[in-house]
């Protein structure tokens, strides 16, 4: 394990402690029944602990040459594919309401695919249609409004 583990790690378990501090104000049901904090709670908790479980294993594990190891971290993939997921989440977010959730989620996918070094054209088909389908079930049969944007104005 890295160094850079114990701080994911501590990370992880901050974060947890948000989500299931954040629930904290949400409505209780009457008769026992589970109200909308009970998943964001068990999420909160099981990030909380594992957080903790991989912090710990970092710390047991660090070796001295991992020192050296965030020298090197802008070389990473991995840390460079993490990225690119947090930069399409964050452009999705930003840009959601001004393209519409069929060009901003196609966009998304596509550029992750593209990362991974997907061929292009394969790339944009499975965008393409996978985001179809989960507008079709999202937007048609389970009724939920998504953001239309430049497509129906």
């Amino acid at each position: 394990m890295k160094i850079s583990d114990t701080v994911v790690g501590a990370g992880f378990v901050a974060a947890g402690a948000l989500i299931f501090a954040g629930t904290l104000n949400y409505p209780t049901l009457e008769a026992g029944h589970p109200g909308p904090s009970l998943f964001p709670r068990i999420l909160g908790g099981l990030m909380a602990v594992f957080g903790g479980l991989v912090s710990l294993l970092g710390l047991r594990a660090r070796d001295v040459t991992d020192e050296v190891a965030w020298l090197r971290l802008h070389k990473n993939p991995a840390f460079i594919n993490a990225l690119v997921v947090l930069a399409g989440v964050l452009a999705y977010i930003f840009l959601v309401e001004h393209l519409g959730f069929l060009i901003m989620g196609a966009l998304v996918i596509f550029t992750l695919m593209w990362r991974l070094q997907v061929r292009p054209v394969k790339a944009a088909v499975v965008a393409i249609v996978f985001n179809t389908l989960v507008h079709f079930l999202f937007a048609k049969v389970l009724r939920v409004p998504l953001p239309l944007g430049i497509l129906w104005w």
